[in-house]
């Protein structure tokens, strides 16, 4: 070995300056997946005694009507297997407390439909909807407080789940994977830059796989760490030794080959015969199931919402009118999916000629040139309900990354790798990014709104749109986000 130069453990390395490392779902153990089922079994009992006294009425006749009492269990266990089936029981998206409760509502919500669709189906359960209805409603609050007091005893009492990572390879190499990885604050990574790496592994070969021979390796079992991951190839025949040395002193081998990188894709390893191969595959939300599934999801909820918001928005349009001279929509161009670009619809919150002299002005939130009904839109996202009708137009979704201006997306490509990446997708009246950051951040916080933005597509599902949603009709419709 030429050069061996371990770094000091640094806490949560690998913030470059475009893009910051995304944290990962946190997971849970055996037992708080069973402290988690208890509660939520509690609630549904819970709520079924509170049910019975709010509508007066009572479960005993259950047990006579033919079929009934089944049908009831049948629709309890429907629900748990639906919160297990998305996770509920295995990992969590929530950074605090709140956002705990956040995610409660959005499973409640998808599991109360095929609980609902069930009672109104079986005409034995018809003099008791009402107690079965309310008991839903009833279930979905408690398991939002009881996963509210959970995450709360948990985030106090529990250590935040850590990893000592060790990263070994050539120079190049090591400074790259850091930037990469889901890191949490909590997490450090030793950087182990090795020059000549395959001469010194030769050397170990050499010797019978004396372990003891490499420095770098001493150095990440004296720093504590529970992963080792290598950039490079090792000859298959010193695999296996080095395995088990790993592995009896508990620490976890990996391999993070850099010239393959997970970019919109997942990969799957799979034997065949004596060779271990990588199968790509694309990422869920861009696969034609996903895609399917998200116009329907889009479309169920944007045109009934147009119908209910049909008075707000005409008394928007008519303050808008009355306020300042000026068209009532405002219509700027956007970069869509595949890079298509498209005519968001907004209401106008600034005066017309607000970038006449200037050109493309990047959004603030101290903004002088909003009108004044212009600026309680702003503070309450009321301006953003027009683009409903760009979902039913099929231009967006109710859920993705924003969009960008082409000016803005010309230069982000230019500094962000990935950037590209956010438009596999149609972007989205609110997004995870929308939802964990302000609304208006600088041009230097691109590279994190990114990292929320690929965090989303590698993670997404129906369930995440929910909880999105979720999050914003509470904190984004009622609170100041612009």
């Amino acid at each position: 070995m030429e050069t061996t130069q371990a770094s000091i453990i640094d806490a949560a390395i690998g913030v470059t300056p475009s893009l910051r490392a995304r944290p990962r779902p946190s997971r849970f153990g055996i037992t708080w997946s069973l402290v988690l089922f208890a509660a939520d079994l509690a609630s549904l009992a819970g709520a079924a005694l509170l049910a019975q006294s709010a509508v007066h009425a009572t479960f005993e006749s259950l047990f006579t009507s033919p079929g009934a009492l089944q049908t009831v269990l049948f629709a309890a266990l429907v629900w748990l297997m639906l919160f297990d089936r998305i996770g509920m029981y295995r990992r969590t998206f929530s950074t605090n407390a709140r956002d705990e409760v956040y995610a409660a509502l959005a499973a409640s919500v998808m599991a109360m439909l095929p609980a609902l669709l069930i009672f109104l189906l079986v005409p034995a359960l018809t003099p008791f909807r009402h107690l079965l209805v309310a008991t839903l409603i009833l279930t979905a609050l408690g398991v939002g407080i009881s996963r509210f007091a959970a995450q709360t005893i948990r985030t106090r009492t529990l250590p935040l789940a850590t990893r000592r990572i060790a990263v070994v390879g050539t120079p190049d190499r090591v400074a790259a994977v850091p930037g990469d990885l889901s890191l949490t604050t909590a997490d450090s990574v030793v950087r182990l830059p090795v020059e000549g790496f395959d001469d010194e592994i030769a050397t170990v070969v050499v010797a019978g796989g004396d372990f003891t021979k490499l420095e770098w390796l001493r150095v990440a079992l004296d720093r504590g760490v529970d992963e080792l991951i290598i950039t490079e190839a090792l000859p298959p025949e010193m695999m296996p030794g080095l395995l088990r040395y790993l592995e009896s002193r508990g620490v976890k081998l990996a391999f993070a080959p850099m010239r393959i990188r997970p970019h919109a894709c997942d990969f799957t390893v799979r034997r065949d015969g004596g060779l271990a191969l990588l199968y790509p595959r694309s990422l869920a939300i861009c696969r034609p199931g996903a895609e399917a599934a998200r116009r329907i999801f889009d479309l169920s909820i944007a045109l009934p919402a147009l119908v209910v918001l049909a008075p707000v928005l005409l008394l928007i349009a008519l303050a808008v009118r009355l306020d300042s001279k000026g068209p009532v929509f405002y219509k700027q161009r956007r970069v869509g999916r595949h890079g298509e670009p498209f005519d968001i619809i907004k209401f106008r919150t600034m005066r017309p000629d607000a970038e006449a002299a200037s050109g493309p002005v990047w959004a603030r939130k101290s903004e002088d040139r909003k009108t004044g009904v212009g600026k309680y839109l702003r503070r309450f996202s009321l301006d953003e309900l027009p683009q409903l009708f760009n979902v039913v137009r099929g231009e967006m979704s109710l859920v993705g990354p924003r969009p960008e201006r082409p000016f803005y997306v010309e230069q982000f490509r230019k500094m962000l790798p990935r950037y590209e990446e956010r438009h596999l997708v149609r972007p989205g009246i609110t997004g995870w990014s929308h939802v964990n950051m302000a609304r208006n951040v600088d041009t230097s916080a691109i590279g994190e709104r990114l990292s929320y933005d690929l965090f989303y597509l590698e993670h997404w599902s129906i369930f995440m749109d929910i909880l999105i949603i979720c999050k914003t009709g509470f904190e984004f419709l009622f609170h100041a986000a612009a």
